[in-house]
């Protein structure tokens, strides 16, 4: 007699496990794609600042357009998520953005390249709370901790991808024609997506719940957003993935830039060391909490850790590449709680209002992002450039002394939000 014959749930978990390793790949690049438009444009700053002629807080204002979209698509993409499932808001969402990457690619002036990022932005809001959703459906609830966090670490290779690599890309063809080339491959994962992706398991015996109106979403968002203890998450989170992705995706390029004089490669090896290091803290911030036993406690510390690397910067008038190098892996090292800040979101709230507690806190994200990108624009613009459009290393240091600041008035205000630690969490 076979296993299969022996039991008959042997074959279900086979047939699972064959369509997970079908749809990994592709969901695993879909999630790349999306960090990669994020994280893109601090590469390309400075060339983008010297061939459209920008200021620096319209620098600040094109890839602040990109988050702007993602953030003002989050409640429509709940509703889209629970209406049509994650397999066809995904792909569909994913053909947005392949048009917002090619827009990018030809544009000629900031306004239209404003527009291009805004709908890309728009297009890779789904793919993470897509994914996510995904995950709870086809993992154990047991292991869907450790599931999201390897599903971060893969996107990180989005950030890696878009640091050395798309630098030895633009040197060789140009950023636009590589822009190009993701806009067309965007669109063949799309369509991938559709085709290979499931929104549940074979087999699956579980119902599927009857959408809400938009007035029933509406009313249950405002039950969440009158929650006092959503906004101490949202204010750590927001200011802290704002922080992050902010001096990822903006400002390292042009500070490596005007302050060490580096050019296109060694800016990318820079950000690729800082990439790779948010994507190894992502793997170990997971259990960390059931280590501690505390939620909070991991993500205050993390918070800090995080601030003090930003005053480490903003002291530093030290010309050595190889020591701002170390600063920027620090920073990396400390950034990547996220995860953790989701997980206390879960504790806090009943399984019926999970969904729009995380896509309240995803609101406040994306929305913190564009915030500090143009407040930071702002700061760095204060500072006058020189004849050749470089910033003063003062502006970089105060825009990072003003990130710490934002960093600990956060913990302070995420320090009311009670902790429920993993082991009273058990069964809830």
């Amino acid at each position: 007699m076979t296993d299969k014959a022996k039991n008959p749930l042997n074959g279900v978990r086979r047939t699972r496990l064959a369509v997970i390793s079908a749809m990994a790949p592709f969901l695993g690049l879909a999630f790349m794609l999306s960090q990669f438009l994020r994280s893109a444009p601090s590469v390309i700053a400075p060339d983008l600042r010297s061939e459209l002629d920008l200021s620096a807080a319209e620098l600040s204002s094109l890839p602040a357009a990109l988050f702007l979209g993602s953030a003002l698509m989050q409640l429509p993409v709940g509703i889209l998520l629970d209406r049509f499932g994650p397999r066809r808001t995904i792909a569909g969402f994913l053909l947005i953005s392949a048009i917002g990457t090619l827009g990018i690619s030809i544009s000629q002036t900031p306004i239209t390249l404003a527009v291009a990022l805004f709908i890309a932005g728009c297009g890779i809001a789904p793919v993470y709370m897509g994914l996510i959703l995904m995950l709870s459906r086809w993992v154990p609830r047991d292991r869907l901790a450790t599931a999201s966090s390897i599903a971060v670490a893969v996107s990180g290779a989005g950030l890696l991808l878009s640091a050395t690599p798309f630098a030895w890309a633009s040197a060789a063809i140009g950023w636009r024609d590589t822009l190009g080339f993701v806009g067309w491959g965007a669109a063949v994962v799309a369509v991938i997506v559709f085709l290979v992706a499931r929104d549940r398991p074979p087999g699956s015996t579980v119902a599927e719940p009857v959408p809400e109106t938009l007035g029933q979403t509406i009313r249950g968002v405002g039950l969440i957003l009158a929650d006092r203890r959503l906004y101490g998450l949202a204010a750590v989170a927001a200011v802290s993935v704002g922080s992050f992705l902010t001096t990822r995706a903006l400002w390292t390029g042009p500070y490596l830039n005007d302050v060490f004089g580096l050019d296109l490669i060694p800016r990318g090896n820079v950000i690729f060391a800082l990439s790779l290091a948010w994507l190894v803290s992502a793997l170990f911030y997971g259990p960390l909490d059931r280590l501690f036993d505390t939620r909070r406690g991991v993500v205050s510390a993390g918070a800090i850790a995080m601030a003090l690397s930003f005053v480490l910067l903003t002291v530093n008038n030290n010309s050595s590449v190889v020591l701002v190098t170390g600063l920027f892996i620090l920073l990396g090292l400390a950034s990547a709680y996220t995860a953790t800040i989701f997980a206390h979101a879960r504790s806090l709230f009943p399984d019926s209002h999970t969904g729009r507690a995380i896509t309240a806190i995803n609101l406040f994200i994306w929305g913190g992002v564009f915030v500090v990108q143009v407040v930071t624009g702002a700061i760095v613009n204060a500072f006058p450039a020189d004849t050749l459009g470089r910033s003063p290393v003062e502006a970089y240091q105060a825009m990072f002394g003003a990130l710490a600041i934002a960093l600990l008035v956060a913990v302070l205000i995420y320090r009311r939000t009670e902790d429920v630690p993993p082991s009273k969490d058990v069964g809830r």
